[in-house]
């Protein structure tokens, strides 16, 4: 069984209370009533979904431990990594691509290019240097990786649950909220199980279901603005409404 199966069984569930939800009719009730019955079902719809969503991962990234393994700490390392260094600028003026200087490092190397990294005018002076540390950090761990580098195939382990973990509780959230769920967290899902996101997220629905979950999902959206603007107003005087 799949680790994200209990989320995947949340998500369609909740779906498919929020089309029963809608679809609530009592001929002997007035209007308002049917309204008040609906939304009380719409509330504890979310409710038992907020009970299915799990923490969202905390922590320092594990790749970053591995990374952090190649730091030079003797004076024959820091000796080693300077010469790495200079030879890494030279490939660089003679227009070799930093992906390919990656891509052909041994360790040594790479833990240059790791020390490289954090005082590199190329990166520093990039749109985003952050964004930019950090998907080359990323392909210097791929190509530790494919070293076969001690503890990178656990840290890979590790990151890639997490992230779908994170990717599962951006999802429940927005569901819960009424909104879209964004392109990240399908795109995370996605790749990690194709038959799980087919399943749920990318779910083909008959064009009715698809109509009433639309004006689930408004009608949610419109809770939800109702629950907060309730709750300003207890901030406010302090009591309950």
């Amino acid at each position: 069984m799949s680790k994200t199966s209990k989320y995947q069984t949340a998500y369609l569930e909740y779906r498919t209370a929020q089309i029963n939800a809608e679809r609530m009719h009592d001929p002997d009730l007035t209007p308002e009533a049917n309204r008040a019955r609906r939304a009380e079902a719409r509330a504890a719809a979310r409710a038992k979904l907020r009970q299915a969503i799990p923490q969202r991962p905390t922590g320092p990234d594990p790749r970053d431990a591995v990374l952090g393994t190649l730091a030079a700490t003797t004076a024959d390392q820091i000796a080693v990594q300077g010469r790495e260094r200079e030879k890494i600028e030279t490939l660089l003026a003679r227009g070799t691509h930093l992906s390919q200087v990656i891509a052909q490092a041994d360790e040594r190397r790479l833990s240059a290019i790791l020390d490289w990294l954090e005082t590199s005018d190329r990166v520093l002076n990039s749109p985003d240097p952050l964004a930019a540390q950090a998907e080359l950090r990323g392909a210097v761990f791929d190509r530790l990786a494919g070293l076969g580098y001690d503890g990178t195939q656990q840290a890979r382990d590790i990151a890639a649950e997490r992230e779908q973990t994170t990717a599962w509780v951006d999802a429940l959230e927005s569901a819960a909220s009424g909104e879209q769920v964004g392109y990240g967290p399908r795109a995370v899902i996605f790749q990690a199980d194709p038959e799980a996101y087919h399943g749920t997220l990318g779910m083909k629905l008959p064009a009715e279901d698809t109509r009433t979950l639309a004006d689930a999902d408004q009608h949610t959206r419109a809770d939800m603005q109702r629950e907060q603007a309730a709750d300003r107003q207890q901030d406010l005087t302090g009591t309950d409404q």
